[in-house]
């Protein structure tokens, strides 16, 4: 589970263990929140750019056909502002 980044393969271990290979070489790093068990707490705590990039891509979407050209680029801007904030305060509070 989770993006490459160019990696070949990469494995999740205990306690929130990720690790990626890169041509014979491991990246490994520790996630705040394991997505197999929390995925939306794995978002905001360790992927905020996913998270704001998905939940403005989503807002941008529906918005687009329910109101104007103006309010839709209002609702995409709350969106990115309201993931950001949220992924700030999980990393103060985990």
């Amino acid at each position: 589970m989770g993006w490459l980044f160019g990696a070949s393969r990469q494995w999740r271990g205990p306690d929130g263990l990720h690790v990626r290979e890169y041509g014979g070489r491991l990246l490994a790093h520790h996630d705040r929140v394991d997505p197999r068990r929390n995925l939306v707490g794995h978002w905001i705590a360790d992927a905020p750019f996913e998270l704001a990039l998905g939940s403005s891509g989503v807002v941008g979407m529906i918005a687009s056909v329910t109101v104007s050209a103006a309010s839709t680029l209002a609702w995409i801007v709350a969106a990115l502002v309201t993931t950001v904030s949220a992924s700030i305060f999980a990393r103060t509070r985990f």
